[in-house]
């Protein structure tokens, strides 16, 4: 006998394993503008200093671990390369016994098409590896060894373009394109991840003043839509807000059904940005305990020196 803990980590693991579709999918970030480089490589080198952010995501499920995700990126503009170079890494925990890890470096050529109109397209090599803990599962019979395989791993690329002016943001992006083989129990490949994006920035002419204080507000319409195997999602969202605080609502459909709606509130100040979103799930299987949780901080390394370039991409960071 084993206690109910391991029975549900074991169930997880074989329907892991058996389905390896389930286990190929990405990670789902709620933040999207807050992992800019993890939606799109073509997004490094867009701000007007060089920035480091980082995300975790967490969502918890009843006598396990849950699964987390945590993200880091560190970006910057250079001229003499005319774009923009990245650095990122994820880590994607599965109830403590699955794993999977990817360091990756990008650089994102920027091109001036007209006086306000941009092109980045955005080039990233990467590592990949996925883990398995053999000791956090009890099997069924005592005496049973554990398989010999506890890692693999592979490179891993992916692709990026976008097009921009003062109010209008779009691109599209395409993640494992040598489809990695990185299953510990077959030779199945993670499927490519297809990413489309759209978003505008509307700004009212008249800003708002109070107490001798200029107030910049502005609202911006986004959607995304993304393809992974026999996944598709499509995410509408809706930011507005009076500077230093955001707030956003985005709704996730997974084309067959509803599958959550996303709240989030937003800080910034001159050289920090900190986020929070609550993914309130439209599954029947939510609540406050038992729903995903996301954080980010972005920190930008302002000089006194910095000048404002043309090409800064004008959107939401969260």
């Amino acid at each position: 006998m084993y206690n109910k803990r391991s029975r549900l980590l074991l169930l997880m693991a074989l329907f892991v394993f058996f389905s390896g579709k389930t286990w190929a999918q990405d990670a789902i970030f709620s933040q999207f503008y807050a992992s800019s480089l993890y939606l799109n490589p073509a997004f490094a080198g867009t701000s007007e200093s060089s920035r480091l952010i980082m995300n975790y995501r967490n969502h918890p499920f009843p006598d396990t671990q849950g699964f987390s995700t945590m993200y880091g990126s560190f970006d910057r503009y250079v001229p003499y390369l005319s774009g923009g170079l990245g650095l990122l890494a994820t880590t994607d925990n599965h109830g403590g016994f699955l794993s999977r890890t990817e360091v990756a470096g990008i650089y994102s050529y920027h091109l001036q098409l007209s006086g306000d109109v941009f092109v980045n397209l955005g080039l990233q090599a990467g590592y990949m590896r996925q883990d398995i803990r053999w000791n956090r599962l009890e099997f069924t019979n005592p005496n049973q060894q554990p398989p010999d395989n506890t890692m693999k791993h592979s490179a891993n690329f992916a692709f990026g373009a976008m097009i921009f002016s003062d109010r209008v943001y779009g691109g599209v992006a395409m993640h494992h394109i040598s489809q990695p083989e990185i299953s510990l129990v077959s030779d199945e490949a993670i499927p490519v991840k297809y990413t489309a994006h759209l978003g505008f920035l509307f700004e009212p002419p008249q800003r708002r003043r109070a107490n001798s204080i200029l107030y910049e507000y502005l609202v911006s319409p986004n959607v995304i839509y993304q393809k992974q195997a026999e996944n598709h999602r499509i995410n509408l969202g809706l930011y507005g807000g009076i500077e230093p605080l955001m707030a956003g609502v985005w709704y996730r459909h997974n084309i067959e059904d509803p599958n959550a709606l996303i709240f989030l509130l937003g800080f910034s100040a001159s050289n920090f940005r900190i986020g929070y979103s609550y993914d309130h799930s439209l599954s029947g299987y939510s609540d406050m305990f038992h729903a995903a949780h996301e954080v980010s901080i972005s920190f930008y390394f302002l000089t006194s020196q910095q000048q404002r370039r043309q090409n800064l991409l004008r959107c939401p960071l969260y």
